[in-house]
């Protein structure tokens, strides 16, 4: 029996292809720190080192299938009991999923695996492994630290927090702690210039095609793209790579992950895999790898293997062979012709643009003098105020600014969420994103109806929602987050620092 095959049905449409075979040895270190194992024999007491070694590879291989489904597949292992699948002759693997745990966009799920040599047979032995097996969820659609939304956002700077827009720049030398996700479907997303995107369990996702360039780069996370995926010039992926399209990757670039793609894949002088970790490359099409590289990966394709000029550690699986120049060509593996399957990209988060809230305004406010705001609802024609020292006092509640026009600052910014003491001292000046009263922004929001400004080295505290654009200046920090309906985040490149603090007033409306 040529591919991965389940004794008993699954629910969900990805069923019995994605699962490494009976010759995989290297499980993620996630899974392999939590494995515990028991080796029996159902016919004897003795089981013999080369029965126990069939069996155990076949457990690997169950934990190695979890750990590439998606939540839907996995929540209905779990609705299905215990579930076997057939690796290759008298060789199987029999799954059973608990019930899942979430986290802040993962699940986790703890999987105990029993694998099967010569089952039916007298010489049948099995392997019991068990681990729990996490995976990031939904591709990244719920946002967990979305402090910059809007139709088009430039990044420059530093982000604590997730970015999801139509369109995306990453300006040079920028650090975005947590997702990206890019929209738009004729836009590419491009990760150039010395930016380090993603952490793990975050996810970088492109309703277009992902383009990750430059020797200082480093992506974390997980990547998925509706197009194509290009990695070059020395990047770095620490991540597993989906693309609905093409995958390239050369010039030196590094790719710590698993390649799936529903096209092509393309390895010139690229470094995947180690002589301690394996990696998995799985296409619909041909994989062509090339360029002097070693590299330490299994390889499926749908199609045929072309080896020019390369030394692989790894087994080769092509429906229609592989195709080497001996030459120059070093491959310490075995050839077969049962490929598993690419995994397919997820679809990434929408954007749904905040609603503009509805309200009368008939004067404005301009700020002249040292100024304590409490806790209320403010409406005004527009907002601003001079280079002078402001108090949110959010120690009674809410503070709800609303303004029709534009708005615009240069205060210094001082919090208070006490009802004793003097807001102006040093202990509730804002200086950074780190202050210990961090938490409060949650109670500061601010609309306009036009842009939002800020003043040249000038701090914020709050969510901002504006109907067009928002520019922080050059050496603003801003705790909170910036969200804009119909215009553009930072549209003249300012440097700035911005950490996430979730909106009491964008949750309830």
């Amino acid at each position: 029996m040529n591919e991965l095959t389940p004794t008993t049905s699954l629910k969900a449409a990805r069923g019995s292809v994605i699962v490494a075979v009976i010759g995989a040895l290297i499980v993620m270190g996630v899974l392999a720190a939590a494995i515990q194992k028991q080796f029996g024999s159902s016919s004897s007491s003795m089981v013999t080192e080369n029965r126990t070694d069939s069996a155990g590879y076949a457990a690997y291989s169950g934990l190695t299938f979890a750990a590439a489904q998606t939540e839907a597949v996995l929540d209905n292992l779990h609705s299905s009991g215990a579930t076997t699948y057939t690796l290759t002759s008298g060789v199987t693997f029999n799954i059973t999923v608990g019930a899942k745990t979430s986290g802040s966009g993962t699940a986790t799920y703890p999987v105990t695996v029993v694998g099967t040599a010569n089952a039916g047979t007298g010489y049948e032995s099995n392997a019991y492994m068990s681990a729990p097996v996490t995976i990031t969820v939904s591709g990244g659609s719920t946002n967990k630290k979305p402090p910059i939304s809007g139709p088009t956002v430039k990044v420059a700077g530093y982000v604590d927090g997730d970015i999801l827009a139509e369109n995306v720049t990453l300006q040079g030398g920028s650090t975005v702690e947590g997702s990206i996700t890019s929209t738009s479907t004729t836009t590419s997303l491009v990760i150039t210039g010395g930016v380090n995107v993603g952490g793990t369990g975050e996810v970088i996702c492109s309703n277009s095609s992902i383009t990750v360039s430059g020797g200082s780069q480093v992506v974390n996370g997980t990547l998925y793209s509706q197009g194509d995926v290009t990695i070059d010039g020395g990047a770095t992926v620490n991540g597993d790579i989906y693309a609905k399209g093409s995958v390239t990757v050369s010039g030196g670039a590094k790719v710590n992950g698993n390649i799936h793609s529903l096209s092509s894949v393309s390895l010139t002088s690229a470094n995947i895999g180690s002589s301690s970790v394996k990696r998995y490359i799985y296409a619909a099409g041909t994989v062509t790898a090339t360029g002097g590289s070693t590299i330490y990966v299994d390889i499926h394709s749908q199609t045929n293997i072309a080896l020019q000029n390369i030394t692989v550690y790894g087994n080769m699986y092509a429906k229609t062979g592989v195709t080497t120049q001996q030459y120059l060509t070093h491959l310490y593996g075995n050839s077969y012709t049962n490929p598993t399957a690419p995994t397919a990209p997820v679809a990434c988060a929408t954007y749904t643009a905040p609603t503009s809230p509805t309200f009368t305004a008939s004067t404005p406010r301009n700020i002249t003098s040292q100024t304590t705001i409490t806790a209320g609802n403010y409406y005004y024609t527009s907002f601003s105020t001079n280079w002078i020292d402001l108090c949110l006092d959010v120690s009674g509640g809410d503070i709800n600014i609303f303004v029709s026009g534009n708005a615009s600052s240069n205060a210094t910014i001082y919090v208070k969420t006490s009802t004793s003491g003097n807001c102006f001292t040093n202990s509730n000046k804002m200086n950074s994103i780190d202050e210990t009263f961090s938490a409060a922004a949650a109670k500061v929001f601010l609309y306009t109806g036009g842009t939002f400004t800020l003043g040249g080295g000038v701090d914020w505290f709050g969510t901002v929602l504006a109907s067009g654009n928002i520019q922080p200046a050059g050496g603003s920090s801003i705790i909170g987050s910036l969200h804009s309906i119909n215009g553009s985040v930072n549209p003249n490149s300012s440097w700035y620092e911005i950490k996430y603090v979730k909106s009491n007033y964008l949750s309830s409306h």
